[in-house]
Parts: structure tokens; sequence; C-alpha cells
């Protein structure tokens, strides 16, 4: 289940409560979005199986995965002192913070993460409703679906009222994402229709599939344009 939007604007609401430090909000942001690559790679994953091409099924576990997040940390350090810049060392800690409130939040909404994967298989990831035994109707599930789209406009109107408080150079910016905003709110009307008329499972589906990938990059696209204005 995504909540790829709502973990953008929990990230960027943190500001209140971290240091002021060049890049570090805009870090934690994309560190709370990064582990929904995931969402994007099942997707892909489906639409190949579909057509006989066998591809290991994935939920929640790559970038959900503890392991990778000293990885993703790793790397990126390497690189901040092979190109001796120190800005990146914050921006490693800011991506592993978000990415660790990331899977916070999906335990406690009680989602299915395999934080040891690949040392734990699929079929054993991490699930506190096994404890609780809550279950929720199908629809209730659509409607999180559809609501997706009505808080990425929420955050993108977020970020242009900190590029109004904050320029830095960026009110160009301001246009595309009155665009966005806009289409992501055609696309919520889409999904409420979709309810409303009971589509099939597998269009909704596979609708949600691709508006959501469209969304989630210009998300992270986004965020990283106005990121002088996050900060």
């Amino acid at each position: 289940m995504a909540h790829t939007s709502i973990h953008a604007i929990i990230g960027l609401k943190t500001e209140n409560i971290i240091p002021k430090n060049k890049y570090l909000l805009t870090s934690i942001i994309i560190g709370m979005i990064l582990p929904d690559f995931d969402l994007i790679l099942r997707y892909i994953f489906d639409i190949l199986n579909s057509f006989q091409i066998s591809m290991p099924i994935i939920s929640n576990s790559i970038f959900h995965s503890i392991f990778m997040i000293p990885l993703i940390t790793l790397l990126i350090l390497i690189y901040s002192e092979l190109k001796q810049k120190k800005d990146l060392k914050i921006i490693a800690s800011g991506i592993a913070i978000g990415m660790i409130f990331h899977i916070i939040f999906n335990i406690i909404t009680l989602q299915s993460i395999g934080i040891f994967y690949p040392l734990i298989e699929l079929e054993s990831n991490f699930n506190l409703n096994q404890y609780l035994n809550i279950t929720f109707e199908n629809k209730y599930y659509k409607w999180i679906c559809a609501s997706e789209f009505f808080f990425f406009r929420l955050y993108g109107w977020m970020i242009i009222q900190k590029i109004i408080k904050n320029p830095f150079n960026n009110h160009k910016l301001i246009n595309k994402i009155n665009l966005w905003v806009k289409l992501e709110l055609y696309i919520f009307v889409l999904f409420l229709l979709l309810i409303y008329f009971d589509a099939r499972e597998t269009l909704f589906t596979n609708i949600f599939g691709v508006l959501y990938a469209l969304s989630f990059f210009i998300t992270f696209y986004i965020t990283y344009r106005a990121r002088k204005s996050i900060n």
C-alpha cells in the first residue's frame, strides 16, 4: 500500500525538529520517498511476468530492507571522499534518517515489510498485523490508492509555498508545479470515478501503477529542483 505522498509531507514537516543544515531537510524527504521505489519495481516485474518473463516477486523488500540503508550511505560517503564534497555527508545522513522513518511508519501502519531481506524470504516479511489480526475491505484499499494523488497535490502546494517564501531563483519552477498539482487533481477525480463505477481490479491496478510511477518520479524531480528553497 502506497503512502509516498504522505511520507513526503511528513518529511517536509520535520523542518521544525531537525538542525538547520544545508540540504539535510531535502535529503530526509528523499530518504522517506526512496523506499517506495519497491512499488515501481513490483509493477514492472508484474508486467514482465505477465509476458512469461520470469522475474522475482517484490513486495516492500529491496529498498525497505535495513541492509539497503548502510549500503546507500556507504556509496554516497565513498563518492564524497572521491569528489571531496563535504555536503554529501549531510545528504547521506539525511537519506538514512528518512529511510528509517519510512520503515517505522510502514510498520506502525500495519504493512508487510521485508526489513531483513534478502536474509529472510518475502513470505516471512515482518508484519505487525499478524499480531493484531486487523482486516480491511478491498474498497478501503482503493480509497487509500485514490487519496495518494490528493496528497501528492497537497505536497506540491506545500513546495510552492516554500518557493514563494524562499525563491532562490526557483520562481520559474512554480509554473511546472502548478501544472503538476492540476494533473494530480484530475487523477484523483479519475480514481474516484473508478471506485464509484466499481472498475475491475486489474484495470484499477494497472492504471494506478502507471499514474503512481509518474507521480513518484515527478515528486523526486520537484523535491530536488526546489532543494534550495526547501532548506
